[in-house]
C-alpha cells in the first residue's frame, strides 16, 4: 500500500510539471484563440503545399526517366539482337575461312612438283644417257 501512494504521489507530482510549453514571440501560450488556431493551420497547409508540389514535380521528373529507361531497355534489347545476328555470322564466316585455308593447303601440296618433275634431275640424266 505504501508503494502505491508514493507512487500516486510522484505520478501527480510529474503531471504537475509541464515540459512541452509553447512559446509564440517570447511569451508562453498554454491556450491559442480561435484566429491563432486558424493560423497554425494555414501556416501548416501552406507547408504541406510546397511539399505536395515538390513530390509532384519529382514524380513527374521519375516517370520520364522511367519511360526514358524503357525506351533505353528496348534499344539495348534490339542491339543485343542484331549483335547476336552479327556474332553468329562471323563464326559461321570464321569457319568457312578455315575450311578454305585447309582447301588452299592441300592445293599446294598438290601443285608441289615431285621428286620427277625436277628439270635438274632429267638434265642430269640426259647428259649421262649422252655420255653412254
Amino acid at each position: 500500500m505504501k508503494i502505491l501512494k508514493y507512487l500516486l504521489a510522484s505520478l501527480f507530482i510529474i503531471s504537475m510539471v509541464d515540459g512541452n510549453q509553447i512559446q509564440k514571440d517570447g511569451i508562453e501560450i498554454t491556450t491559442f484563440t480561435k484566429e491563432q488556431a486558424l493560423e497554425m493551420i494555414k501556416a501548416r497547409d501552406a507547408q504541406w503545399k510546397g511539399k505536395i508540389e515538390k513530390s509532384d514535380s519529382l514524380i513527374a521528373s521519375q516517370k520520364e526517366v522511367i519511360d526514358d529507361s524503357k525506351e533505353l531497355i528496348l534499344e539495348l534489347q534490339t542491339f543485343s539482337k542484331v549483335d547476336s545476328v552479327l556474332s553468329a555470322a562471323k563464326s559461321r564466316q570464321i569457319k568457312l575461312l578455315k575450311t578454305r585455308d585447309e582447301a588452299n593447303e592441300k592445293m599446294i601440296k598438290v601443285l608441289e612438283p615431285k621428286w620427277y618433275e625436277n628439270t635438274y634431275l632429267w638434265l642430269v640424266i640426259g647428259f649421262i644417257l649422252g655420255k653412254v
